[in-house]
């Protein structure tokens, strides 16, 4: 909810990718998850992307389940939000040619975790080369359009709430100024 309400704050547009079973990773994971009403009202205000339905690497499994994981879990989201559910972020971005060309059937995007434009909001993420995620939102953001992701388990790990809210701050008035 927190990731939400400062999307809403700073008129941020964002995807959430959710795996269906989203509650039960986050209780094996230690920390309290998202009600589904809360789910929902996230929902209402920002667009939903698939992340499969048991967050498993798709690459480590037999194609046949990997397919089911991807469209199961579209068809599920979409029963869920009553919305249409277009993007899908592989768990980790694993993914291959093949499951890719599957993806691509049922989906209209596919979202990696690393790759040009991409920041991972992480102290030391290999999908930032193992820097800290604002040195390489500086290293990159001349390179054209930057897409900012994270877990809010990982910004509630690294104590990193303070920071990035003051990052979308200075970031949405550096953003008006240039366009006004």
């Amino acid at each position: 909810m927190r990731v939400a309400d400062l999307a809403r704050k700073y008129e941020l547009d964002c995807t959430f990718y959710w795996p269906v079973e989203w509650r039960s990773l986050a209780y094996d994971n230690g920390y309290e998850p998202l009600n589904v009403v809360q789910a929902v009202s996230i929902a209402q205000d920002f667009e939903i992307g698939s992340h499969t339905v048991t967050h498993r690497h798709l690459t480590k499994m037999p194609f046949e389940e990997a397919r089911i994981e991807i469209s199961d879990s579209k068809f599920m989201l979409e029963a869920l939000f009553a919305k249409p559910i277009t993007k899908f972020c592989p768990p980790r971005g694993y993914t291959n040619p093949e499951l890719t060309d599957f993806t691509m059937e049922l989906y209209q995007s596919q979202r990696l975790t690393k790759g040009p434009g991409l920041v991972h909001v992480h102290p030391n993420s290999g999908a930032n080369n193992g820097l800290p995620w604002r040195t390489y939102y500086e290293m990159v953001k001349s390179q054209g359009d930057i897409e900012c992701w994270l877990h809010s388990w990982e910004i509630d790990k690294y104590n990193l709430w303070d920071e990035l809210e003051e990052f979308l701050m200075t970031e949405t008035i550096r953003d008006a100024a240039a366009h006004s």
